[in-house]
């Protein structure tokens, strides 16, 4: 069984409070699961009471979208889309960083939430995944001026749902299919976002 913090200190405000549940939260679904964690759980973990984690939360299925929600990084992403430079190439490889990144922070509840995965294709907790749905809306908006400007050819939903389905796989499966050449992370980046361009650009460079 896992230990409660031995940290109990009071919160200073409400929004500490907050991070040290979704924090305790983030910890116990990766190692025990959504299934196996339990609220009173969580709230020991976090040094408060069941009653203040309700307070905050609501219930479980909140709790868990509210967490799924924080570590994604949509924020965060959304706020980069509105600092790109307006080149293509350059900006599909700052978006697969920043993406890269945020997914290997989360690889440990993502390799938990698929062991999690029903036989019939559902997710316990399925409101969770709406942070995931949310990053591939902001993708698919970016991607969605170019196929309008006629630089990128299909649906951009598609475009979306392709350009982040090469990094979830490259993230979830790097262990189980080790890369044995010496390239480095933005090496890898790069060839990445040169086959996607090459693939569903419209017009190709001379």
């Amino acid at each position: 069984m896992l230990a409660p913090r031995e940290l109990h200190r009071p919160a200073t405000s409400p929004e500490e409070t907050r991070q040290r549940i979704l924090q305790a939260t983030r910890e116990l679904f990766a190692k025990k699961g959504r299934r196996g964690t339990t609220t009173r759980e969580i709230a020991e973990r976090a040094g408060v009471n069941e009653a203040t984690l309700f307070r905050h939360f609501g219930n479980k299925e909140a709790l868990s979208l509210a967490c799924a929600q924080h570590f994604c990084g949509t924020v965060e992403l959304q706020g980069l889309i509105a600092t790109l430079s307006g080149n293509l190439e350059v900006d599909l490889l700052t978006i697969a960083q920043a993406l890269i990144g945020r997914l290997e922070s989360v690889r440990d509840l993502i390799l938990m939430s698929l062991a999690e995965e029903d036989e019939d294709g559902t997710h316990v907790g399925d409101q969770a995944w709406r942070a995931p749905a949310a990053i591939h809306s902001i993708v698919t908006e970016y991607l969605t001026q170019w196929t309008k400007r006629g630089e990128l050819k299909g649906d951009p939903r598609v475009l979306a749902r392709y350009f982040m389905g090469s990094i979830f796989a490259h993230v979830i499966g790097r262990k189980k299919m080790p890369l044995d050449l010496q390239l480095t992370q933005e090496q890898y980046l790069t060839f990445l976002v040169d086959a996607f361009l090459h693939g569903v650009r419209s017009k190709f460079e001379q």
